[in-house]
């Protein structure tokens, strides 16, 4: 049976001798809090009667991520984004380069060709990330 993300991220803090604070739990609860994509800016709005410094947010998500419970998202905007990665399905980004909208796709239908590429290269494919920059249909006038 997995772990829940707090014991994953406490396990994750002291394994590396980090401390296990009450506002890294606050910014975990944070962004499990978040269904979609998140940056720092997102994390710290919903904290700030907590009083937690946007400084705090960033080292805390580089943390997370390390810890394998986010992931980071280049969505073709000038800072990163964010996603929880706790039971959810493989999938990729397009992303429209003239409106930001973002558009998630399942990867399974092209899964097996990665990992027969990987396979080709003797690498052993465990995540993709695929990411896909364009119009989207409504930038396109494709209707």
């Amino acid at each position: 049976m997995p772990q829940d993300p707090l014991t994953q991220f406490e396990k994750y803090l002291r394994h590396h001798g980090r401390n296990v604070t009450e506002t890294r739990r606050k910014i975990l609860r944070a962004v499990l809090a978040h269904t979609g994509h998140f940056d720092a800016t997102d994390i710290w709005e919903s904290l700030r009667k907590e009083r937690v410094s946007i400084a705090t947010v960033y080292r805390t998500l580089e943390l997370l991520e390390e810890a394998g419970l986010i992931r980071k998202v280049r969505l073709g905007k000038a800072h990163a984004h964010y996603e929880n990665v706790l039971a959810r399905e493989d999938h990729g980004h397009f992303v429209c380069h003239r409106c930001g909208r973002v558009i998630e796709f399942d990867l399974n239908q092209i899964r097996p060709a990665l990992e027969r590429a990987a396979e080709k290269e003797g690498f052993f494919l465990e995540k993709a990330h695929v990411q896909g920059a364009g119009l989207c249909r409504e930038c396109s006038g494709a209707h």
